[in-house]
């Protein structure tokens, strides 16, 4: 296969208010089974770089892909080898490395079909972005972080829909689920917003808490569900005709819950046990590849000697343009005026010389006339004498080829077919029994992802569960501790204005926000004494994203120091403190 590369850039600017954002975008294709970058690819990255200002709140993302051949397990680890390629390189050529955030999708995230070589050749890609931001407060900032885990959808509400979002939960609706608020069934389109808070930078975005009143919790994913009809009004989910929804988890927790809340920071239990599913995924079987036989067949060529040539149409002369007087008048120097008569002379001897040509243009030009106007008169005739004699040839060429299809090609034809027909029938009996054999696969697939009540999630395990509540939904379990393992984290000194301030447990998935008490520092709700944490807390400081990050514990205050960070480190460490414990 030749190596090929595809390098697509999309340059844009987005503002609001005061924030600025630049994305750049590159997509890079790989090898079947490599990742290896080619001597193309190094020349685009080049490119890229050399276009880029690495400085400022800037950071890049790497997201590696592969077709859908081989097994799940091996895709994602060749991804995760293509991207880790990629940010390598980039690192090499003056990237801070810390600033480059890499993550795998494997065969998951195709871009075209992988039906065809085609497709599957685009779908081995890793794409690169680079953004650069300015943020004007923390506010813009903690939007920013929300980038991407908020989906819309458009759905009919009088037919079964599934919707997926990018980080892989997956909710199912029931026809005729939706109604309004005098609990009348909706018929109009449905928007559908989902918000997914699966990990721990889409919590902190959203200001989550893992706690139900003064009780820890310990989360497996949350997300919110939202609807309203065509005008924009609310709609809620009929009792009799729950969402069925499914959350992929890192780990399986026995004792996990469903949890509803009105804005995320305060939970409620359901005692409704959540079950946990392994979720299957359908592959469509290859289809057959169609026979190829070495033979060439003979390619008629044909003699074009003694083709009539075709006249060409006469072109009207151009007639020469008389000179001008005006434009034989010297320049004169200062001294002229000493001989003037002279000068005068000179410049008639100059324009008699132009019109004597003139003439004798103007004799070649009406010769020239005389012979367009006899070739004009001709013309009609030489036309009529080259149209018949191309027919004529046209129709000994067309007898020549048919003695040569006669007698050359057609037996070589022949003996082809013959040769091929047992291939062909072989290649139809496989097309008929792919095609058996693809409509039962996917007749056995949907029956399990109807029992499960969810749709294909990649093989993923799943937290699996039913509620018609919209908002905010959370699958957790209590974390039950005495009054004595308890404690309350309070920062020293007063916290930047608009400072967003967390606890974030890094032995277990449960975060909680911080909070301003009556002296200006930050103080958290009950926290577990013996569970490892940090505090995690970000501000904007003259357009820049700043980043406090320190472990704390039960003998001491942590003191809020902050340090020049981006929105890309942010991210980054972000998912280092939700991948292990500190």
């Amino acid at each position: 296969m030749a190596r090929t590369l595809l390098l697509l850039f999309s340059l844009f600017l987005a503002t609001l208010g005061m924030a600025t954002t630049t994305v750049v975008e590159l997509y890079v294709l790989f090898d079947k089974d490599k990742s290896v970058l080619t001597p193309a690819s190094i020349f685009r990255l080049d490119s890229l770089m050399a276009t880029l200002t690495l400085n400022g709140d800037h950071g890049f993302t790497v997201h590696g892909h592969t077709d859908s051949d081989g097994d799940q397990a091996y895709n994602d680890a060749l991804s995760l080898a293509r991207a880790e390629a990629v940010a390598n390189y980039l690192a090499g050529k003056g990237a801070d490395r810390r600033v480059i955030t890499v993550d795998r999708y494997g065969e998951r995230d195709p871009l075209a079909s992988n039906r065809n070589e085609h497709g599957m050749a685009l779908n081995r890609r890793v794409k690169v972005t680079f953004t650069r931001h300015y943020f004007a407060d923390t506010e813009e900032l903690r939007r920013a972080l929300m980038e991407g885990s908020i989906q819309r959808f458009t759905i009919d509400p009088t037919k079964e829909q599934t919707i997926v979002g990018a980080a892989g939960v997956q909710v199912r609706f029931e026809a005729g689920s939706f109604i309004d608020a005098h609990g009348r069934a909706v018929q109009g389109a449905v928007q559908v917003e989902m918000t997914e808070a699966v990990g721990l930078q889409a919590m902190l975005a959203h200001q989550l808490s893992t706690r139900s009143g003064e009780r820890m919790l310990e989360t497996g994913g949350m997300l919110r569900v939202q609807a309203t009809d065509e005008n924009g009004n609310a709609l809620r989910l009929a009792a009799a005709s729950p969402m069925n929804v499914a959350v992929p988890m890192q780990q399986n927790k026995p004792g996990m819950e469903l949890f509803l809340s009105s804005d995320g920071t305060d939970w409620n239990a359901t005692a409704q046990p959540l079950k946990t599913v392994t979720v299957s995924t359908w592959r469509e079987p290859r289809y057959p590849t169609p026979p190829h036989l070495s033979y060439n067949l003979p390619v008629y060529v044909e003699n074009i000697k003694g083709r009539p040539v075709k006249p060409v149409e006469p072109v009207k002369p151009r007639e020469p343009v008389a000179p001008r007087r005006e434009s034989y008048t010297a320049y004169s120097p200062w001294w002229t005026f000493l001989a003037p008569k002279r000068v005068e002379a000179k410049n008639e001897m100059r324009y008699a010389a132009a019109l004597e040509r003139h003439a004798a243009q103007m004799h070649k030009y009406e010769r020239k006339v005389a012979t367009y106007e006899a070739e004009c008169s001709s013309f009609p005739e030489r036309l009529l004498r080259y149209n018949e004699r191309m027919a004529a040839w046209q129709e000994q060429k067309a007898a020549e080829y048919a003695v040569w299809y006669a007698d050359v090609y057609s037996p070589m034809l022949d003996r082809y077919n013959a040769m091929y027909a047992p291939q062909r029938a072989r290649y139809d009996s496989l097309v008929a029994n792919w095609s058996k054999v693809r409509a039962e696969s996917l007749r056995q697939y949907t029956l399990r992802a109807d029992s499960m009540g969810t749709a294909d999630m990649g093989g993923l395990n799943a937290y699996v569960f039913s509620t018609a509540q919209l908002g905010w939904i959370n699958c957790d379990r209590f974390i039950n501790l005495p009054g004595s393992q308890k404690y309350q984290v309070i920062t020293k000194g007063q916290a930047p204005k608009q400072t967003e301030a967390f606890v974030v447990f890094t032995g277990i998935r449960s975060i909680l926000r911080m909070g301003e008490n009556g002296w200006g520092e930050l103080a958290s709700p009950p926290v577990a004494r013996n569970e490892p944490a940090v505090l995690f807390a970000y501000t904007v400081i003259d357009g820049r994203a700043h980043v406090c990050r320190k472990p704390i514990s039960p003998n001491e205050r942590p003191a809020l120091e902050f340090e020049a960070s981006s929105f890309a480190e942010i991210g980054q460490l972000l998912k280092e403190l939700g991948q292990r414990p500190a």
